[in-house]
């Protein structure tokens, strides 16, 4: 498995926890890399070579072990007694309550690490 860590930005006087997935193994590199030969609208741009364009698109599903996100206890670092952050806070972090949308956004912008189980 990897852990995909999402940094919380720090703004002042206002605390909000940092937040990580699971995916499975490699499967979130892929993804970046085929998201970044896609346009914002998820369309392919010209420059994209017709051998990658072959590819079928990797579905968010098949990179993530589930779309539950989670943090420490203590909201920082990413050892020790894992819960869930609050809804709250992951509408402040990501602007939306999309469990879905937030997961993707973690796989993109976040620091893949992997685990050892």
């Amino acid at each position: 498995m990897e852990k995909i860590i999402y940094k919380a930005p720090n703004h002042p006087g206002q605390h909000m926890p940092d937040v990580f997935i699971m995916a499975q193994p490699g499967m979130a590199a892929k993804y970046r890399a085929q998201r970044s030969h896609q346009g914002p609208s998820g369309n392919p741009q010209k420059q994209v070579q017709d051998s990658d364009m072959k590819e079928p698109p990797i579905a968010l599903v098949d990179v993530v072990q589930s779309y539950e996100i989670f943090q420490t206890v203590t909201g920082r670092g990413f050892n020790g007694k894992v819960a869930r952050p609050a809804q709250a806070d992951l509408e402040a972090l990501f602007n939306t309550h999309d469990e879905q949308a937030i997961a993707e956004a973690i796989i993109m912008n976040g620091e893949i690490q992997q685990t050892h189980v």
